[in-house]
């Protein structure tokens, strides 16, 4: 991140709207994955579009719309890819993502490494701030919409694959397609937030707060709405973090999550284990009387 003197309060301003509309649309995104273990698929998925970036940067540099489009077709293309092998049933779901994102991982480094752009490499995975313009928030806030709106249509549906796929793919094909509905707004969702937070970083926003909503909600909409409002936090705190310390936010705001992580596995009403250990104690102190 630049420093203060160079980092205008506006600059500011939209990677705070950035973070907000990221925590809308991939935290609860993030419940669902953890519900499916499919959580490491969202990291997997953050290096899939590597490719499309990477290409787009060597024909039109730095053009936001390029990169966009580019980090957008390849992100569909290895979610798209690996669903439907996965649907095949030979291979399950985190083997299938494992083929073809290690692919394309590998190809992305090759062509950035080939062109001389290690730099870039480093800034698509861990985020740069100035990156975020009024395109890119644009961007985010159509994720987020699209997300929300998705999930209020089909939810029934992906839940139901969540809870047992198995049964769910004996009822028809199209609950086989609640999989790739799931897999394409992560895609979407991805890279929305890569542009600035980075695609590494801007997985974690979306996991560790849906991990940590665990331990304060049991439902999935109550789930949800803590891991968007611990998102949020997270970003807007590390977002303030990272300026002071004039660095990059992505980490910041990582490690921010983790933060809250740790204090809603110590303290959460959910199993948290605070409240484990008293319910322990309250049990022995009963057996004793």
């Amino acid at each position: 991140m630049a420093p203060p003197d160079v980092m205008t309060v506006m600059a500011l301003k939209a990677a705070a709207a950035g973070a907000v509309a990221l925590a809308f649309g991939g935290a609860p995104l993030g419940v669902l994955m953890i519900a499916r273990r499919l959580s490491l698929m969202g990291d997997a998925l953050s290096h899939g579009i590597l490719p499309g970036v990477a290409v787009a940067f060597l024909v039109a540099g730095r053009d936001p719309v390029a990169l966009t489009v580019g980090a957008l077709t390849a992100g569909l293309i290895v979610a798209g890819l690996s669903s439907l092998l996965a649907r095949t049933g030979k291979l399950p779901d985190d083997a299938a993502f494992a083929i073809f994102y290690l692919a394309a991982l590998a190809l992305g480094v090759l062509l950035l490494g080939r062109a001389g752009k290690q730099d870039e490499l480093e800034a698509l995975l861990f985020g740069s701030s100035e990156a975020l313009d009024a395109g890119g928030l644009i961007l985010a806030g159509a994720a987020a919409s699209a997300t929300l709106i998705a999930l209020a249509l089909f939810l029934r549906g992906v839940l139901g694959e969540a809870a047992d796929p198995v049964f769910m793919r004996t009822l028809g094909a199209r609950f086989g397609l609640a999989h790739l509905l799931l897999m394409l707004l992560l895609a979407l969702n991805l890279v929305a937030g890569f542009r600035a937070f980075g695609a590494l970083m801007t997985v974690a926003l979306m996991t560790i707060p849906a991990a940590a909503a665990r331990f304060w909600a049991k439902g999935y909409g109550g789930q949800a709405v803590c891991a968007v409002l611990l998102s949020a936090v997270s970003g807007l705190t590390g977002l303030g973090l990272a300026a002071f310390w004039t660095v990059e936010p992505g980490a910041v705001m990582t490690l921010c999550a983790a933060g809250l992580f740790g204090v809603s596995a110590i303290a959460g009403t959910n199993g948290g284990l605070l409240q484990t250990w008293l319910m322990r104690a309250h049990l022995r102190a009963h057996d004793i009387s």
